[in-house]
C-alpha cells in the first residue's frame, strides 16, 4: 500500500488536507468523490510540487493533425461505448486508420497494453503525438471508470479545436490568394514589361523620374540570383532572431501584450486564448483531474503568457484556500463576464459545466469576429492590389508625360 496526500474543499467551502494509505490513486479519488469533495490535489509525498514541463498540444511539424486525432478519439469513444475492450477497439482502429504514422503508434499502444501497461501509460510513450491534456484525461477516465465518457469529451474538445482552425484557414484563404496573385502580377510587370520601356526611354537620353528608376532597380534586383539568396537569409535570419527575442520572458510578455492590443485582430486573439483556457480547464475538471494538476496542464495551452501568469497566481490562491475567480479578476485579459461566471460555477459546484458554456460563447464570438474581419479585409485587399499595380503602371507611363511636356 502507498500513502497519498490530498487537498480538497468541502461543499461548504472549507479547505481540508490529509492522507490516505491505499493501493492506488484511483481509490483515493473514489473515496474523496463519495464525500462530494472538490478535489484540489492528490499525490504521493515524493511527487508533490513536482515541476511539470508543458509541451505544445500540437507541433506544427507533426504529421498527425488535430483532425486525425479528433477522428481517432471519436471512433475510439464509440467502440468503447459499444462494449468493446481496449485490445478489440484498438484492433479495429488499426485496420481502418489511413494515417501511416498514427497506424504505427496505435500498433505500439496495443502491444504495450498487451504487455500490462494501462492506456494512459502506453500513450505516455508517445508524448509528441498525445498532449499532456490528452494523457491526463485518459488517466482520469481510467481511474474513475468513465473512459467512454472521457473519450467523448476529448473528441468534442478536439473537434471544436479543429473547427476553429478550419474557420480561420478558410476565411483567410481568399486574402492570401489575392496577395499572392498581386505579388506575381507586379513581379511580371517589373521584370518583363518595365525593361521594354526602359530601352525605349534610354534612346531619348533624358533622365528617368525617381519612381521609374526605383521600380526598374527593383526589377533588376530580381534578375540577380544572389538577390534571392539574400532574401532567404534575411527572412530566416529575421525569423530566428524574432523567435529568440520572443522566447525570453520579457519578450514573450511584450509580444503577447502587443498582440491583444492590435485593433480587431487583438480582440480575436484574446477570444481564442480565453476559449482554449475555458474549454481545456472545464474538460479536465469534468474528467475528475484535481484542480491544481488541471491548471498546470492548462498553462501553455492558450499560448499567452498573460494567462500563464494568471494560472500561476490562481494555483497559489487555491493553495491558500481562495477561489479561482479572485485572482482572475486581477488580470484585464479576463472580462468581467468571464470572472462572474467562474465565480457562479464555483459556488454552485458546476465549474466544469460553466467553463464549457463560456468556451461555447467565445467560439461563437470567434466566428463573428472572423466574419467581421474578412468583411473589412476583402475591400482592403482589393485596394492594396490596385495600389501595387497602379504604382507600377504610373512608373511606366510617367516618363511619357515628361517627354510630352518637354516637346510641348
Amino acid at each position: 500500500m502507498s500513502l497519498y496526500n490530498y487537498k480538497v474543499k468541502t461543499p461548504s467551502g472549507e479547505l481540508l488536507t490529509g492522507s490516505l494509505d491505499v493501493n492506488t490513486e484511483e481509490e483515493v479519488l473514489r473515496e474523496l468523490k463519495s464525500k462530494n469533495y472538490f478535489i484540489i490535489e492528490v499525490a504521493q509525498p515524493s511527487s508533490l510540487n513536482k515541476d511539470l514541463t508543458i509541451k505544445s498540444d500540437f507541433n506544427f511539424f507533426n504529421r498527425i493533425s488535430i483532425r486525425d486525432l479528433a477522428i481517432f478519439t471519436r471512433q475510439f469513444s464509440i467502440l468503447i461505448n459499444a462494449g468493446m475492450n481496449l485490445i478489440e477497439a484498438l484492433g479495429v482502429l488499426i485496420e481502418q486508420t489511413a494515417n501511416k504514422k498514427l497506424h504505427a503508434v496505435l500498433i505500439d499502444i496495443r502491444s504495450s497494453i498487451e504487455s500490462g501497461l494501462s492506456l494512459s501509460e502506453a500513450m505516455q510513450k508517445h508524448k509528441n503525438i498525445f498532449s499532456r491534456l490528452f494523457i491526463s484525461m485518459i488517466n482520469a477516465g481510467e481511474m474513475g471508470g468513465i473512459l467512454d465518457r472521457t473519450l467523448n469529451d476529448l473528441a468534442v474538445f478536439l473537434e471544436k479545436e479543429n473547427e476553429i482552425q478550419l474557420k480561420i484557414r478558410n476565411k483567410t484563404a481568399y486574402p492570401k490568394f489575392v496577395l499572392a496573385f498581386a505579388f506575381i502580377v507586379v513581379l511580371v510587370l517589373i521584370i518583363f514589361i518595365i525593361p521594354i520601356f526602359q530601352d525605349a526611354y534610354a534612346g531619348l537620353g533624358a533622365q528617368l523620374p525617381l519612381l521609374t528608376r526605383i521600380v526598374i532597380g527593383v526589377g533588376n534586383a530580381f534578375k540577380i540570383p544572389w538577390f534571392y539568396l539574400g532574401l532567404v537569409i534575411v527572412f530566416f535570419g529575421g525569423r530566428y532572431l524574432l523567435k529568440k527575442a520572443i522566447n525570453t520572458p520579457k519578450g514573450k510578455l511584450y509580444f503577447d501584450t502587443l498582440r491583444i492590443h492590435i485593433p480587431k485582430f487583438g480582440d480575436l486573439i484574446r477570444k481564442i486564448a480565453l476559449s482554449r483556457f475555458a474549454r481545456t480547464l472545464g474538460v479536465l475538471i469534468g474528467a475528475g483531474v484535481p484542480i491544481l494538476k488541471s491548471l498546470e496542464i492548462v498553462k501553455g495551452v492558450p499560448n499567452n503568457i498573460i494567462i500563464d501568469n494568471a494560472v500561476n497566481e490562481i494555483k497559489d490562491s487555491i493553495r491558500q484556500g481562495e477561489n479561482i475567480a479572485i485572482p482572475l479578476a486581477r488580470y484585464s485579459i479576463f472580462p468581467a463576464m468571464f470572472v462572474q461566471m467562474v465565480n457562479v460555477g464555483e459556488k454552485s459546484g458546476t465549474l466544469d459545466t460553466i467553463l464549457d458554456k463560456i468556451a461555447d460563447f467565445y467560439d461563437s464570438e470567434i466566428t463573428n469576429s472572423i466574419e467581421i474581419l474578412m468583411t473589412v479585409l476583402e475591400p482592403l485587399m482589393l485596394l492594396l492590389v490596385a495600389g501595387m499595380v497602379a504604382v507600377v503602371v504610373i512608373a511606366m507611363y510617367l516618363p511619357m508625360f515628361r517627354i510630352y511636356q518637354f516637346i510641348t
